[in-house]
């Protein structure tokens, strides 16, 4: 009995292993699908949600919150009880074939890819008009007047924390939970995304979406603070990383993108333009001011990354 248990375990944790290759290999073969993606109808679902949901902005916060939480809830748990329906339906082979699919759509290592060369090739050609286009669209902060060093550091802070969150963390959770687990954290990161933000609108109806991203990074932003210092400069990366400075908005961005400017020997943070206001930011990292090479690098490094879960995932499971 206790032989046939775990060899039925192994064979379920080696199958997850293989399933996670697989969702790597499309992802990395045929990118993000560019007009019929699932989040595209997710965040119609999202939109309608929070229209008939969200309070005026008179009602007291606490209300306020209280239907944020009923808006997320409701966007989030029919898609997962809809992917549980599926997985009693289907037969064992779609089961798989399913994860994959869902793991493939959960992951945005490409798409992270895309985006960052767009902004690195123009950059290292001199075209700074196209590599600021390039950057305003993966940054919130105002990019018409950024300098190349500007660019490049805003463009390796995207690529470091977006590794984090576009990449590791689906992974994590698809090995904690399967699936459903990866399928929870994106559309759970999509909200955030959508509904995180600190204005006068969605300060109290996005709080829930906010601090439930930030739970579910927890584990796996620390995690990828350990990789990059592991595919760069130790000692820097993990230096840089436990400053206690470095959590100054997120308990998760900040360490990444510290620890990943420590692996590269470059610093990050610092002054950048917010909305027509310069917001002065804590220092990440250490060492050069950032280039258009730093850039590569980050992408570089990232891949680096990605790689060595990927080796040691197969071997450990």
């Amino acid at each position: 009995m206790i032989t046939s248990i775990f060899n039925d375990s192994f064979e379920f944790l080696d199958s997850t292993a293989m399933m996670l290759v697989a969702a790597l290999l499309l992802d990395r073969l045929l990118g993000e699908p560019k007009s019929w993606h699932p989040l595209i109808w997710f965040g119609r679902w999202v939109d309608y949600c929070r229209h008939v949901l969200q309070l005026p902005l008179s009602v007291d916060s606490f209300n306020q919150r209280l239907l944020g939480v009923a808006a997320w809830c409701a966007a989030v748990l029919p898609c997962l009880l809809a992917l549980l329906l599926l997985y009693w339906l289907l037969p064992d082979w779609l089961d798989t074939a399913l994860s994959v699919l869902i793991l493939y759509f959960s992951i945005g290592w490409q798409s992270l890819r895309e985006h960052a060369l767009a902004i690195a090739t123009p950059l290292s050609l001199g075209q700074l008009d196209e590599a600021r286009f390039a950057v305003s669209r993966i940054v919130s902060r105002d990019t018409q007047n950024l300098t190349e060093s500007d660019v490049a550091k805003a463009g390796i802070e995207s690529v470091l924390e977006n590794g984090s969150d576009a990449i590791f963390a689906p992974i994590f959770w698809f090995l904690i939970l399967g699936a459903p687990g990866a399928l929870v954290y994106r559309l759970a990161n999509t909200l955030d995304a959508m509904w995180g933000y600190k204005t006068r609108e969605l300060l109290y109806f996005g709080w829930f979406a906010a601090r439930f991203d930030d739970v579910l990074n927890y584990l796996p932003a620390r995690l990828v603070v350990y990789t990059y210092a592991a595919c760069g400069k130790w000692t820097q990366a993990l230096r840089s990383a436990g400053k206690e400075e470095v959590r100054w908005k997120s308990p998760n961005a900040g360490p990444v993108m510290a620890a990943g400017a420590g692996a590269l020997n470059v610093t990050l943070g610092g002054e950048a333009p917010y909305f027509g206001k310069i917001e002065t930011r804590p220092v990440l990292g250490e060492g050069d001011a950032p280039t258009p090479l730093h850039l590569e690098k980050a992408i570089g490094l990232v891949d680096k990354s990605v790689y060595l879960w990927g080796l040691l995932i197969c071997i450990l499971i």
